[in-house]
C-alpha cells in the first residue's frame, strides 16, 4: 500500500492530473456534441451542464446514445493499451531483494481498522493483515528505518494518525520464509501491482515507478471519469425515454 507520505503526494498529483484529463475529455466529447442541436437547450461549458440539460425528446439524445461507445470502446481501448504498456515495461525490471517492502509499510489505518475492513470484504486488507504485523510503536519503526519514518511523519498532519507494519516471515537474507506456501498472499507475488504503491527510494522497481507513475495516474483518472459519466448517461437515458 502507499505510505502515508506517499499517499499525500499522490493525492496532490492526482487532483492536478484528474483536472487535466477532465478538461481534455470534456473538450473531445463536447466537440462531438456540436454535430447535434436542440431548440430547448442552450450552450454548455462542461459535461455536467450538458448532461443536466437532457430531457425527453432532446435533440442531443442521439449524442447521449453514442457516448457509451466512445467512452467504452475508443477511450477505453486507449486506457487499456496504456496499462498494458505499463505492465510490459515492468517486466524489464527485477527485484534485487532489499527486503524493505517486507520490513516497512505504513498506513493511515490501525491494525484493528484493517481487520475490520477485511471482515467487510476488503481483499487487500484481508491479505495484508494475514501476514503483516504492526510495530510496537512509532519509535520501534524509527529505530529500524529512521529516515523513512521521518519522511512519512513529515507529510502527515499533526492530528492525523499513521501506523507502521512489518512482515515476520522475511529472513535475515531478505528471502521470504513462506515462499511458495499457501499462507503467502497474492499481494506479495504481485508487488508492486501498480506504480501507485509505496516503493522504497532504492528499490529495483523505483525507476519503473518514476517512468510510468504519471501515465498510471492518467489512466486511473480516465477510468474514474468514464465510469462516472457512463453511470449518469445510463440513468439519464432511462429517465428521458419517450
Amino acid at each position: 500500500m502507499p505510505s502515508a507520505s506517499e499517499l499525500t503526494r499522490l493525492r496532490a498529483r492526482y487532483r492536478d492530473i484528474f483536472e487535466t484529463v477532465r478538461q481534455q475529455l470534456e473538450a473531445r466529447l463536447l466537440q462531438e456534441r456540436a454535430a447535434f442541436s436542440c431548440q430547448d437547450c442552450g450552450p454548455v461549458a462542461d459535461m455536467d451542464a450538458a448532461l443536466s440539460q437532457a430531457h425527453p425528446g432532446c435533440g442531443y439524445r442521439p449524442w447521449l446514445k453514442l457516448l457509451p461507445q466512445a467512452l467504452q470502446s475508443d477511450i477505453g481501448q486507449d486506457v487499456w493499451r496504456r496499462l498494458q504498456e505499463i505492465e510490459a515495461y515492468k517486466k524489464t525490471f527485477s527485484c534485487h531483494m532489499c527486503g524493505v517492502c517486507c520490513r516497512f509499510a505504513s498506513s493511515e489505518f490501525s491494525f484493528e481498522e484493517l481487520l475490520g475492513k477485511a471482515r467487510q470484504g476488503d481483499g487487500f486488507a484481508r491479505q495484508f493483515t494475514s501476514i503483516f504485523l504492526p510495530y510496537e510503536s512509532t519509535q520501534a519503526a524509527r529505530e529500524r528505518f529512521p529516515a523513512m519514518v521521518e519522511d512519512v511523519l513529515s507529510h502527515v498532519a499533526p492530528k492525523e494518525a499513521v501506523y507502521f507494519y512489518h512482515c515476520p516471515y522475511v529472513g535475515e537474507d531478505n528471502r521470504c520464509t513462506i515462499y511458495g506456501r499457501p499462507q503467502r498472499p497474492g499481494i506479495c507475488d504481485t508487488y508492486p501491482d501498480t506504480p501507485l504503491t509505496f516503493i522504497y527510494e532504492r528499490c529495483a522497481w523505483k525507476p519503473w515507478q518514476d517512468a510510468v507513475g504519471n501515465d498510471a495516474l492518467l489512466a486511473h483518472a480516465t477510468i474514474e471519469l468514464c465510469a462516472y459519466w457512463l453511470a449518469r448517461i445510463e440513468r439519464i437515458l432511462e429517465e428521458t425515454a419517450s
